[in-house]
């Protein structure tokens, strides 16, 4: 079998810190392809009609950025906030669109797993001598075709988006969770615009205590002020939500999270905050298309009848892609070890300490996992994080492969 060029560099995910890494490497001279399961932008389509918490200055890489106003983009406005349809419209689009990548960027093109060929996850264990062997990914197509692909360095920036956490006590799924949950929403539904016929008139349980939480828990306040008969149940582990974090400057997150403590305070008559509680299991009733709740505080119990799940609870990396490789993972958060130790104590995403590309290894040689994936379950990654750590993942490969050329 022939060997791929030293310089082969695959990537996995067409999100915006995986376009941002193939534009790095290709102007250190790497031979890149990118592979992408949907279509380029389709988790920021998912939630297109929710507006970021974060300026254009900080959603912008810094190589995307040059390639696309080489090609005649005009940025946006710094200081202005896009929802997340206008993200993909104005930036991921035009980006996968970039000359640079054509023939590169693969859509429709799942990563299933990677290995190495010829060797085990536990051969030559955290040794140099695992260098010697290329990757080899397993590759998907549409049709459900497989074919193997080899590079000699792989970046994984997938994501978490795709993987939501199960509503269940102690992070296990409920009861039914996951036979009913292909009917459920596990993302921040579009509530007052293209799926507001599932939601007006209707009573909603939404699960969970985060900034997704809240934004469903707004928009379904919102809706219940223009179409009668819309109610909504905020279940959270916890009695207190959306804490107020001091001098916040991130001023939409700032309005979400003082609008959601006042919900969760009975504001509106129509959201009802249930505090403290864990969720046992969910029933559906195919005859009335209602779902019975069954709500879990000590040992007491208590059963909501709902007509929608909205399951809110965050998100966790898929490591099946790697479970050939060996990656140092942390026990909690499952991102990268030495990088969850260094976020250890971090309180909010504005307060990320600058990490190097240190922090980034793991004992499998030229394998890096990059953006949000790395962080694992924490929610305190930003984009401006992962084009950091791009520009430090990059330098080190290319330094490497100047490094081997002259031995």
């Amino acid at each position: 079998m022939p060997q791929p060029a030293r310089n082969t560099l695959a990537i996995v995910g067409a999100g915006p810190i995986g376009i941002e890494a193939a534009l790095a490497a290709l102007d250190q001279g790497f031979d890149v392809h990118l592979f992408e399961q949907g279509e380029v932008g389709s988790h920021p389509i998912a939630w297109g009609h929710v507006r970021m918490f974060t300026p254009w200055r900080m959603n912008v890489g810094p190589s995307t950025a040059k390639q696309l106003q080489n090609s005649g983009w005009a940025p946006p406005d710094a200081e202005t906030f896009p929802t997340g349809m206008e993200f993909v419209e104005t930036y991921m689009q035009p980006a996968g669109a970039l000359d640079a990548l054509k023939d590169r960027l693969h859509t429709h093109a799942q990563v299933v797993q990677i290995g190495r060929r010829g060797m085990l996850k536990g051969d030559h264990i955290g040794t140099p001598a695992r260098r010697e062997r290329p990757f080899r990914l397993l590759v998907r197509d549409q049709g459900g075709r497989e074919n193997f692909l080899h590079a000699f360095a792989v970046i994984d920036a997938s994501g978490v988006y795709a993987n939501p956490n199960h509503a269940g006590e102690g992070g296990l799924p409920a009861r039914q969770e996951l036979y009913l949950a292909p009917q459920m929403t596990y993302h921040i539904p579009d509530a007052l615009g293209a799926q507001r016929d599932r939601f007006a008139g209707k009573r909603t349980i939404v699960i969970g205590a985060g900034a997704s939480a809240a934004t469903t828990v707004s928009d379904l306040a919102r809706l219940a002020e223009a179409a009668e008969g819309t109610s909504a149940v905020w279940v959270t582990r916890k009695t207190a939500v959306c804490l107020e974090i001091a001098s916040d400057p991130l001023t939409g997150r700032r309005a979400l999270y003082a609008r959601a403590r006042e919900l969760a305070a009975c504001a509106n008559p129509a959201v009802t905050h249930v505090g403290g509680v864990e969720i046992e299991g969910f029933e559906f009733n195919s005859a009335t298309h209602r779902y019975r709740v069954t709500l879990v505080a000590g040992d007491e119990k208590k059963l909501e009848e709902v007509d929608q799940v909205v399951v809110n609870t965050g998100f966790a990396p898929d490591r099946s892609i790697y479970r050939e490789l060996q990656i140092h993972e942390c026990y909690a958060s499952e991102g990268l070890m030495k990088l969850s130790a260094a976020l250890m104590g971090q309180a909010d995403c504005l307060d990320a300490p600058a990490v190097g590309v240190d922090v980034l290894t793991s004992p499998e040689p030229d394998f890096y996992v990059l953006g949000h994936k790395s962080y694992g379950r924490s929610p305190h990654f930003l984009l401006e994080h992962g084009y950091k750590q791009v520009a430090e993942v990059v330098a080190k490969l290319a330094k490497d492969q100047r490094q081997a050329a002259t031995e």
